[in-house]
């Protein structure tokens, strides 16, 4: 029953988040992000040559706004943009005809309201040369479960890539801490939780306070868990694209694949240029 809550909660919270709080670093709105996104998927994340990706059909498993659709479109894949969040669906709808207006009119672009839990039959039936998923299984409840339903979808040649939430990106105090702070919100509706977080955490992009503080299922794995699990669902190679306490994985099903990689990324990553950005200064300060 309180595992049941507690998916509920989460489901509704990237709901909300997705209808009413769009806007922050690394997002659809960020500029930066918008005219770097397509390169940091090529260079940091998959490390996969740019001229792969042509062509290639994709699952963009747990798409939220569309903020890496649009990058994978942009380097000319076929995208099937899947959320559970009615919200998340129609924003990527709208994003894309805004953001990629030639790829949606090529038909490039199909959204479908998915529980990752839960695939249809059809979708089950199909593969794809990438699937990608990208902070979206450690919220649902049962990681392990998500992964063994996604993984097949993957072409016997093609590519899977996971952004988890890391064991070891915060020790037990912070933890704990911030495990009392969801909790202690929660009984708080989504609206009034985000205003609370505008005070709590003034100066902070609201969006990723939201997304931190609000859902309540956020699981954390070790990286040789997760890379046993790809073992025995099939992919021999799994490669840390990304040297960190998160987890950025990339799985192949055929070590001897042809795949045209790239050399792993080096510091500074994509991600850390937000988190050394100071807080704006208070006025008159």
């Amino acid at each position: 029953m309180l595992e049941r809550l507690r998916r509920h909660q989460t489901l509704a919270s990237f709901d909300h988040q997705w209808g009413c709080l769009r806007e922050g670093d690394a997002m659809l709105s960020d500029p930066w992000f918008r005219e770097n996104v397509d390169r940091v998927l090529v260079e940091e994340l998959l490390c996969v040559e740019r001229g792969w990706f042509r062509g290639r059909t994709v699952l963009d498993a747990g798409c939220g706004i569309g903020r890496w659709t649009l990058g994978l479109l942009r380097l000319g894949c076929r995208v099937l943009a899947v959320d559970a969040s009615a919200h998340a669906l129609q924003a990527v709808e709208a994003g894309m005809r805004e953001l990629a207006p030639d790829a949606v009119a090529e038909g490039r672009l199909t959204t479908r309201q998915v529980d990752l839990l839960d695939l249809p039959s059809d979708l089950r039936a199909r593969r794809f040369d990438l699937v990608f998923s990208f902070g979206v299984l450690h919220h649902t409840g049962d990681t392990h479960r998500a992964l063994r339903g996604v993984a097949p979808l993957v072409a016997d040649d093609g590519l899977l890539f996971l952004y988890l939430y890391g064991s070891r990106s915060l020790d037990f105090t912070k933890r704990l801490a911030l495990a009392t702070l969801r909790y202690g919100l929660a009984p708080l509706p989504f609206s009034w939780k985000a205003r609370a977080l505008r005070v709590l955490r003034a100066g902070r992009d609201t969006h990723q306070s939201f997304d931190t503080f609000s859902p309540l299922i956020n699981d954390t794995y070790e990286h040789e868990t997760v890379e046993s699990w790809l073992h025995e669902l099939g992919f021999p190679e799994v490669t840390r694209t990304i040297e960190y306490t998160e987890l950025y994985l990339r799985a192949r099903r055929r070590a001897d694949a042809t795949h045209p990689l790239r050399a792993l990324p080096a510091r500074p990553y994509w991600f850390e240029r937000y988190r050394r950005r100071p807080l704006p200064t208070p006025a008159g300060g």
